[in-house]
């Protein structure tokens, strides 16, 4: 068969990738030589992506050719400069995981998604998983403050169902990318509103409070109300790509209103006198953890 036919690619197997058909069966693929060359990405071909391929017989096939993507989610790639590691593409929503505690909750590393979903023009929602083992002032305060700047956040249990209704309708219709740090329960989430996905699941290591990975391979699966939602493998770092320290104020949007009386134009709001931002941190506008962040991710620029 040499017609080549559209489909989207669902899952990564290794060197293979599970296409959807129009008429929605799976077709088994490897990808051709010359989509590897053509990009500079470490993946070529991403889960979500949009794809041209040749069908070998009615179970294989090879890939031909990668569409442009519309949206993309990605890292820089271990050790290899330059390189951009794809996660997934073509998504429309980047729902950051975090949990209460075990692993203990942590702004610093939201915000580098925050950036991060921007950076891809994915829209961003906070997922904020195991609220039945308690909340906090820290949990309300940094809730309300997020809520303030534009992002949805949706504290949820995965044991108790709590916080789900909202959630769900949240997620129909729209290409939503779990991401979050390893442990924070993004393969449990999926289990609950995907009844018998059972994804594995891994414990919290009692000892580093860090999880494990338990999602080696991407898929996207599709919801029963419309929509899909794509599990990703736990990341123990978030680095950024394709960003300048200069561009970094743009992402934080409630910067904004005080950039333009900043006393030097451009200001890094760190270290310059009469930095309208820097005062409006001291004066309680902006919150002091946002800024924080703020100061550390442009250190690691």
């Amino acid at each position: 068969m040499d017609k080549l036919e559209p489909g989207i690619v669902v899952a990564t197997r290794g060197k293979f990738f599970d296409v959807r058909t129009e008429d929605g069966r799976r077709i088994s693929c490897e990808v051709r030589q010359k989509v590897k060359k053509e990009t500079v990405a470490t993946t070529p071909v991403a889960v979500g992506d949009d794809v041209l391929f040749n069908r070998i017989d009615e179970s294989s096939g090879v890939i031909e050719k990668v569409l442009r993507r519309r949206t993309s989610f990605g890292r820089p790639a271990k050790g290899e400069e330059g390189k951009l590691q794809v996660i997934a593409a073509n998504l429309e929503q980047l729902a950051v995981v975090v949990s209460v505690k075990s692993p203990k909750f942590k702004t610093g590393l939201i915000d580098r998604f925050l950036v991060a979903a921007r950076v891809g023009l994915l829209e961003p929602i906070i997922v904020i998983n195991k609220i039945d083992l308690g909340w906090s002032q820290e949990l309300t305060e940094a809730v309300s403050v997020y809520r303030q700047i534009g992002i949805p956040v949706f504290p949820l249990s995965a044991v108790t169902g709590e916080g789900f209704g909202d959630f769900r309708h949240y997620l129909r219709n729209r290409r939503t990318l779990f991401a979050g740090h390893s442990g924070v329960g993004k393969s449990t989430l999926l289990n609950y509103l995907l009844p018998g996905l059972n994804l594995k699941t891994k414990e919290v290591s009692t000892y580093s409070d860090r999880g494990t990975h338990a999602t080696t391979n991407i898929e996207l699966y599709e919801l029963t109300e419309g929509g899909f939602v794509v599990d990703s493998p736990g990341l123990k770092v978030m680095g950024l790509w394709e960003i300048e320290r200069d561009q970094l104020p743009f992402y934080f949007p409630e910067f904004e209103k005080f950039m333009p009386d900043c006393r030097f134009q451009p200001c890094s709001h760190t270290h310059e006198p009469d930095c309208a931002v820097k005062k409006g941190v001291e004066d309680g506008i902006i919150a002091r953890f946002r800024y924080e962040n703020y100061v550390a991710i442009g250190e690691s620029l």
